[in-house]
This record gives structure tokens, sequence and C-alpha cells, in this order.
């Protein structure tokens, strides 16, 4: 049934778990891999560091031996340490000009660099590391490492550099590590969880005491278990309703069918005509609290057996459900416009599943209609009943209760089309009748 209701708040998109496990597990992972990447290169760098401040501290504390037997020893001096007394006034320009000799703490290591082409280039570089250590008789003695890139080959450069990025080759593969195992899990689970769904979508009736498939993991076989226990309670739940719509309409048949035998007594004895349009309404009301049984008892029946078709012509039929629900008029300010195509011709149509739906739905109009217009229309696809009334009379949203779910089940089984189309104080309800076959055309005879 293709159904037109009141638009409903839509809800924003929202991420599933999988995305939510994936997203928090993924950005651990990069923080992770920057945090490894940075404490490699760190670290690299601080060995580096230590090896040559051991190296300097070594040879302070190998010349302060030598010094205090004899302050006339000479400090020493290679092709990368170099020593100087008091002050770098006898240093090489470079030092000088690099080297701020009044933040050098004793017992304390300072860095300097001279990169002239970039701080990433090896041409002309110098890479600086003092230490200033007190002698006994209170003199300095500044001891300077000095790494000279020159003097490197470029295959040393190149393994040096191969080094250092080494950190980033072993964040990167961690990292996509991280990843690749968040890919595989979320795609185990998404298998799993599609199973889950897969069998939830397609759990019925008959299905239901069938040994319940494997989902693996714990929490997935508890979702399973409470979504069957669950399908279990509204299937006893469905099944007690229609027990209660099968003894409900057995118990009234018997009362229709005394009112029913009543009714043609009086009709064979004879009605007084004052009357005759009372028993009439009565009779009618009779047809229709047993058609309503008849339909009860249909909806109700497991098998996909449709009721019996007749022909009707849509137009009469609404005319005496019109007649019948006349007296929800009566007092009210209200236009009635019939709006009939002609000819309308008769269609084979199941008439007691018609009747309750076109019933429902003008009951409908007629009872939330105070002052106004109803108007019916009527043509060979299409049947429509709208009200628009001047005022609010109440809630036509809720106003259908049994009623609209009964034309919405009898629509289901039927496979007709209806829309219903809330106004301002008004309800639109359209239904498409299926359409005919077109009789084939008789074959001409040849003479």
């Amino acid at each position: 049934m293709r159904s037109v209701m009141k638009p409903r708040n839509s809800k924003r998109q929202r991420r599933t778990m999988r995305q939510e496990l994936a997203l928090y597990v993924s950005g651990l992972a990069l923080i992770t891999a920057i945090a490894f990447i940075v404490a490699l290169e760190a670290f690299f760098i601080r060995g580096l560091d230590e090896a040559v401040g051991t190296s300097l501290l070594m040879e302070a504390r190998t010349y302060d031996a030598k010094y205090q037997k004899d302050p006339t020893t000479p400090p020493s001096n290679s092709s990368w340490i170099r020593s100087f007394f008091d002050d770098f006034s006898t240093a090489p320009a470079l030092y000088q000009e690099l080297i701020r000799q009044d933040e050098l703490k004793p017992g304390e290591f300072a860095e300097y660099a001279w990169e002239p082409f970039g701080e990433h280039e090896w041409q002309d570089s110098r890479y600086l590391i003092v230490y200033r250590h007190i002698l006994p008789d209170n003199r300095d003695l500044f001891l300077v490492a000095d790494y000279q890139a020159n003097l490197l080959t470029a295959e040393e450069k190149s393994a040096f550099d191969r080094t250092l990025d080494l950190t980033l080759y072993f964040g990167g593969s961690y990292l996509l590590l991280m990843l690749l195992t968040i890919w595989l899990y979320n795609r185990r689970i998404n298998h799993y969880t599609q199973k889950l769904a897969n069998w939830a979508e397609s759990l019925t009736l008959e299905r239901i005491r069938l040994p319940d498939p494997d989902f693996r993991f714990d929490e997935l076989n508890s979702i399973a278990e409470q979504l069957l226990a669950a399908f279990e309670r509204i299937a006893g739940l469905l099944e007690r309703e229609h027990q209660f719509l099968r003894h409900a309409s057995h118990e009234l048949r018997t009362p229709i069918t005394i009112i029913r035998a009543n009714m043609e007594l009086l009709q064979r004895v004879g009605v007084p005509t004052q009357l005759a349009r009372p028993v009439e309404r009565v009779d009618r009301a009779n047809q229709s609290m047993q058609q309503l049984t008849e339909t009860l008892l249909w909806l109700s029946r497991e098998n996909d057996t449709l009721p019996s078709v007749t022909a009707v012509q849509p137009a009469r039929l609404l005319d005496e459900i019109s007649e019948e629900l006349e007296y929800l008029l009566q007092n009210k300010e209200v236009e009635l416009l019939r709006i009939y195509s002609e000819p309308v011709t008769a269609q084979q149509l199941p008439l007691t599943p018609l009747r309750i739906v076109l019933a429902n739905l003008l009951r409908n109009a007629y009872q939330y209609t105070e002052q106004g217009k109803i108007s019916l229309t009527v043509t060979n696809d299409s049947i429509v009943i709208s009200n628009q009334s001047e005022y609010a009379t109440g809630d036509s949203d809720s106003s259908f209760g049994l009623g609209l779910m009964l034309v919405q089940k009898i629509c289901d089984r039927l496979g007709w089309q209806l829309s219903l189309e809330w106004l301002s104080y008004g309800v639109k309800a359209e239904l498409i009748l299926p359409v005919q076959p077109t009789p084939a055309e008789p074959a001409s005879e040849s003479h």
C-alpha cells in the first residue's frame, strides 16, 4: 500500500560501532606512530650526543689528573677535539663567532651548528659540542668536539641519512600494520553482523523453530537470542490476536444471524409505511455487521485466499454508504459535493472489503467536519474522499483508530493503493482501483 503520511523528523546520520572503533583505534595508531618516530629520532640524536659527551668528559678528567701532578702539562688536541684555557681568544674565528662563553656552565654541554647551505645540507657544515671543565686551581678548560661534514664520504653521509629515514619507515610500517589490522577486524565483524541482519530479516513464524545459526561472537549470539525471544513473544501475541478475532467473529455471527432472520420475517409480515425507512436502515446495518465479521475472519486466516468478486458500481455503492451515514451530518453546516465521471462502469471488485474501506473513510470525513464541505469524486480508476472543515474539530491524524488499521490491512492484503494526505483541517483519501482487464474484441468472421 502506498501511503502519504505526515513528514517525520529525519534522524541525523550516525556512525556505526565499527566506524567508531576504527576512528578511535586509527587515531591512537596515528598518535603512537608519530610518537614512535619522534622518540626514535630523538634517541638516535641523543645517543650520538651522549657518545661525544662521554668522550669529552673522559678527556677532561684525564687531563685534570695530569694537571694536578704537573700544571704545566699542555692540553691535548686532536683532529676533532680542541682544548682552550680560560677563553676562546686563541680559538679559530668560527668558534668565536658561534660559541657564547657567557652561556657555558661548568659541567654542562652546549651544541652549536654551522650550516651555510641550509639545515639539511652536508656541504661545509660544522657541528660543535662544547664542554666547560673547572680545573683544581679554578681555571676554565674548554673542550670542543668539532665534526666537519666535508671529512665524510658520500657513502657515509648516505648511511647517516638512511639511519634517520629508518625511523620514518618504522613509524609508517607500524601505522600501515595497524590500519590493516583494523580493516581486517572490521571486515570480519561486518561479515557476522551482516549475517545477523540477514538472519533477522528472514525470520518468520515458520523459521523460528529452526536451529539458531552461530555468529561466532558471544555478543552477536546474545543479540540473536534476544531477537528470537522477542519474535516468539510477538508471534504469541499475533496468534492470540488471530484467535480473538476468530472467536469474536464467530460469536458475533449468532446475534447477527438472529437479527437477519427477524428482519426477513418482518419483511414477509409487512412493515408499516412510517417504519419502512428505519427498518431498511437496520437491515443495511445488519448487512454491514455481517460483512465486517466476514472480513475480520478473512483477515485472520493464514492463507492468501482472496474474497469473491462481483460487479460493483463504485458511485452507487458510495451513495448507499453516504445515505447510511447521513445521520453524522445532522445539524451541521456541511456542503456535500458529488463529482462522478460519466459513465462510471461496473467493475469486478470484492464488494465486502471495498464497502468497509469506503465506509471507514467516509465516516471519518462526516464525523470530523462540523462546518465546511465534503467532496466525493469517482472515476473509472479511482475514488477520492476529501473533507475540508473551516476550523479544527479534533486530531484527524489519530481519529481513524481501528478503522484506519482495518483499511490499511485490507488494502495491504488486496494490493490496493491508498494515499492519505493531511490537509489544513481536513484529510484527502484517494483509493486507486485495480486496472480492469480489457475484454478481447470478437474476431471478425470472413465471408
